[in-house]
């Protein structure tokens, strides 16, 4: 009985790790074009490598902070940005946004 119990207690942990989404596809780094006064480093031409937030489904670039950046999290958003192949459009920041620390993306398809 405890040998058919650990059998049934192993193939359910085989099966669930299965059916468990890679987080690692999930999550994998993305690319997103710099633009001036947005997305990515400034000064600087061509794209970024952006960094996944967690198991979140967003992603984090270095960007343009308007006005006088915090260190605290106090208003976190994330806006849409076009991908294909692992690669973003580059987005600018504009007064709708809010402020622009912390602001994360989600990668959408064409």
């Amino acid at each position: 009985m405890g040998k058919t119990l650990a059998l049934l207690a192993i193939a359910l942990c085989c099966a669930s790790s299965l059916a468990a989404p890679d987080s690692r596809a999930i999550n994998e780094p993305l690319s997103i074009q710099r633009q001036i006064f947005g997305s990515g480093e400034q000064g600087a031409a061509g794209s970024q490598q952006a960094e996944p937030v967690g198991d979140y489904g967003v992603w984090h670039v270095p960007q343009y902070l308007p006005g006088y950046p915090t260190a605290a999290t106090i208003w976190p958003r994330a806006i849409p940005v076009k991908c294909k192949d692992r690669q973003c459009e580059g987005y600018v920041i504009t007064p709708q946004m809010g402020p622009g620390e912390y602001l994360f993306f989600v990668p959408t398809s064409e």
